[in-house]
């Protein structure tokens, strides 16, 4: 890492991804996701000005927060065989996030970026894609969704940073959570009925 400083925010998108793969209970997943948010608000100040680094922050927010308000509480249910279920996901983040560590340095001399930018983006948009084939619950599939669109605007916003293509990136971004929230609400009332 050629700067030491982009220590926190990587170990704090990390940990962020942790938590949005184990933990089962949609709060804490949501909760994990609006402070991954903080980690790559830190990483776009390095590429972008400050403001359109506020423009992603807080449409990830608004996004998290979309999710959050309107996912029902739904009963938390126990899974069986959770320790050996639970090695496999870590085991298969550590092996994501090692590819992602490989990939970053010439992808970041192709590209003419941040080492540290492009494994952080690479990290969120392949736990997007696990997350996304692990797991087929409805909010499920909407945080894997974010978290793919999460890394490609990380991985984009190294690259070019103009306004217009951010704000329509951030008006995506909210949309999907939207959509996916109305889609889960659907859902839901679809299976009580």
């Amino acid at each position: 890492m050629a700067n030491w400083a982009n220590i926190f925010p990587i170990l704090l998108i990390l940990v962020c991804l942790i938590a949005i793969i184990l933990f089962a209970d949609w709060r804490r997943t949501v909760v994990a996701l609006a402070v991954m948010y903080i980690g790559s608000f830190i990483l776009f100040l390095q590429v972008m000005p400050i403001t359109l680094a506020s423009v992603k922050l807080i449409s990830g927010w608004t996004s998290a927060l979309l999710l959050g308000l309107l996912l029902p509480a739904q009963a938390h249910k126990p899974e069986t065989g959770v320790r050996s279920k639970l090695l496999f996901y870590l085991l298969a983040l550590v092996f994501i996030w090692i590819l992602a560590y490989l990939v970053a340095k010439p992808v970041s001399s192709i590209m003419q970026s941040i080492p540290e930018i492009i494994f952080a983006g690479l990290a969120i948009f392949g736990t997007g894609l696990f997350l996304l084939g692990i797991r087929f619950e409805p909010h499920s599939v909407i945080l894997g969704i974010l978290l793919v669109f999460s890394g490609f605007e990380l991985l984009y916003a190294s690259v070019e940073t103009s306004v217009l293509i951010n704000g329509l990136l951030s008006a995506i971004n909210l949309l999907m959570a939207l959509i996916g929230s109305l889609m889960i609400d659907i859902t839901n009332r679809v299976e009580t009925e």
